[in-house]
């Protein structure tokens, strides 16, 4: 990382910025201007290297930081950031999240896209952009070929910007990154990104969750739940799938139980804030002996004893790849979690569990203390931490690596462990 370089990079940034705004007789925005300048005060001192180590190609204007909380980056500040990028060649992550752009804005990002060979990865989560400025910047990812990672959660983009990214998908075959949690995605907009998918030959991970749900529609959680099983059983790409909050109830998981089965490519499955009970949970080991999973999200539905009785007996008997199991706030008593507890000495695979949120009677956490003692895994690969109060043995939440700053990262997990990207243009390349 050479300091003084990226000192040099932000400095030209800051210049340009404030250029392109003057020309236009705008006053720039003084919270762009602040989080350059303090960006530039922080590259001069900082020492982790390896927690910075892709400080130089990211900028980020994210809206929840300190200074911009008060001047977010509105619709009329996007040509002149952009403007200011094409002297900024090594910036390939814009973080937006978090700010004021509305569909204007996104019709302006979306002209950027058309002909930038630069921007790998843009975050636009919880901005303001509809239906018009997903389809504006759906049509642009149809001719660039630049782009690895978008994310448009938590802006209603509605069925019409669902339908706009399904088109785009039968055409880009670059994009491997999908964010569209929380957009209001209806089940028309759905069903046709799940179909899509089944044959995309890029899209490594996606995230669908909490879409509107229809309970008008009688059937709609298990519709939904069949597409879903029946894309995994034919797309041999996608390593991560996260589908929170879509009322997946028993029949539909026994759906995706039966499908999964014949996926060795998915190593990320997050089903959590469903339906599903520990009356489907004996599928879970014929599905976990077949499947290639790393990482399982049952939390926050409704196994309880009898669905972690069912689980026990897949790791135990079943599964040696698994190594992530989240299975929070399940109503887990003691018999189950005891259960988890004794296959889990069995399994050596298994490298986190998070339990926290279950019902934690003494013997329960007795077990998951022994599990520590014995050092069967990292204090911070699992969420719980045993005390001692009169003699009695309880349990609390402890920092853990799940879902570690989700709110204020700047970029994706995956993203922290590639490579430096080499910013030549694509047609130098060739």
């Amino acid at each position: 990382f050479d300091r003084n370089c990226n000192e040099t990079m932000l400095k030209d940034v800051n210049k340009e910025y404030e250029q392109a705004s003057i020309k236009t007789k705008q006053r720039p925005n003084q919270g762009i201007i602040e989080t350059l300048t303090s960006l530039r005060e922080r590259s001069l001192r900082y020492i982790d290297e390896y927690a910075y180590q892709n400080f130089d190609r990211i900028l980020p204007l994210n809206g929840n930081q300190p200074t911009l909380a008060k001047f977010r980056i509105q619709d009329n500040d996007i040509p002149h950031i952009f403007e200011a990028l094409k002297t900024a060649t090594i910036i390939t992550h814009l973080d937006l999240r978090y700010n004021r752009i509305t569909d204007e804005g996104a019709g302006f990002i979306a002209d950027y896209l058309t002909n930038d060979q630069y921007v790998l990865v843009l975050n636009l989560q919880g901005n303001d952009i509809h239906r018009k400025g997903a389809q504006n910047l759906s049509n642009a990812l149809k001719v660039n070929t630049t782009l690895i990672s978008l994310s448009l959660a938590d802006n209603s983009i509605g069925k019409g910007g669902g339908m706009a990214f399904a088109e785009t998908l039968q055409i880009n075959i670059t994009l491997e990154h999908l964010n569209l949690a929380n957009c209001d995605l209806e089940m028309d907009s759905l069903i046709a990104l799940l179909t899509i998918l089944r044959y995309n030959p890029s899209l490594k991970s996606i995230d669908l969750s909490r879409p509107i749900p229809q309970y008008q529609h009688s059937n709609w959680m298990d519709d939904i739940a069949i597409h879903i099983a029946h894309m995994l059983e034919k797309n041999n790409v996608l390593q991560e799938l996260h589908v929170q909050k879509f009322e997946i109830r028993d029949p539909g998981f026994m759906w995706i139980c039966e499908k999964m089965q014949h996926n060795q490519t998915l190593l990320f499955l997050d089903l959590s804030c469903n339906r599903i009970t520990r009356d489907s949970a004996v599928y879970l080991a014929s599905m976990l002996e077949k499947c290639g999973l790393l990482r399982l999200n049952l939390a926050f539905n409704r196994l309880e004893n009898e669905g972690a009785g069912h689980l026990a007996t897949a790791l135990l008997q079943s599964n040696s790849k698994l190594r992530s199991l989240d299975i929070r706030s399940n109503n887990i008593k003691g018999d189950g979690l005891c259960s988890i507890a004794d296959a889990v000495k069995f399994n050596s695979a298994l490298t986190e569990l998070f339990i926290w949120g279950n019902v934690f009677e003494e013997r329960a956490c007795l077990a998951i203390e022994n599990l520590l003692t014995i050092h069967r895994f990292e204090p911070e690969h699992v969420d719980v931490t045993p005390y001692r109060v009169d003699a009695r043995t309880y349990l609390a939440e402890s920092p853990n690596t799940l879902d570690k700053y989700a709110y204020w990262k700047q970029v994706e997990p995956f993203l922290r462990i590639q490579p430096a990207v080499d910013r030549i243009s694509l047609t130098e390349r060739t």
